[in-house]
């Protein structure tokens, strides 16, 4: 997590980051702080995550920062932050942004959708037919499952995975795909076992 402060006056800010710095260091918090000018931005302070901003600073210096660094969050410090000697406040107030911005991305439009498929070819779901079928799972970026009757679901884009399922020819799986294009990713993983190939 990267933070920029802008306070003030010149060396506030270098305390402020400073400060943080060492109660971060101690709380074994992993973020990168520096110091920032106003009129500078947004030099210096880009991928900045949160900007910590000084009571002190003209009533539009939020907007500019926003303006300056449309992603970053901005916190307002509080007016006697300089009492602040060892930190610990100034990362109070940073860690829920800390908390959200090691949250994982939410997967928007994530769809999941189920097949069983009766296996074609006559090699069954073995050897090379295994391995093009666990790369087709793997490359279509969704979260594939496979499983043999009432077997145990298996990581279909694992190629050792897939093999000790020991599918032959006629026997039944059911596919699971969870993602943002799971009906067409079902689609062609479905078309690859209905085939008698190799």
């Amino acid at each position: 997590m990267r933070i920029t402060v802008i306070c003030g006056a010149g060396a506030s800010s270098t305390f402020v980051a400073m400060r943080l710095k060492r109660a971060a260091a101690s709380a074994g918090a992993a973020m990168s702080v520096a110091p920032a000018a106003l009129a500078d931005l947004p030099a210096g302070a880009e991928g900045t995550d949160t900007v910590l901003l000084g009571a002190h600073l003209p009533d539009d210096a939020a907007d500019r920062v926003r303006l300056a660094l449309p992603d970053a969050e901005v916190i307002l410090l509080p007016e006697d932050i300089a009492a602040d000697r060892d930190g610990t406040r100034v990362l109070s107030l940073i860690r829920p942004a800390a908390s959200r911005a090691a949250e994982p991305p939410q997967r928007k439009d994530a769809t999941m959708a189920t097949r069983t498929v009766t296996i074609a070819s006559s090699h069954g779901l073995h050897a090379r037919p295994a391995k093009l079928f666990a790369e087709a799972a793997k490359n279509s970026g969704a979260d594939v499952t496979i499983v043999k009757g009432d077997g145990k679901p298996a990581n279909a884009a694992s190629i050792l995975g897939v093999i000790a399922l020991g599918a032959d020819q006629g026997d039944d799986v059911t596919l699971t795909v969870e993602g943002d294009e799971a009906e067409t990713v079902l689609d062609r993983l479905s078309a690859m076992l209905l085939e008698d190939g190799e």
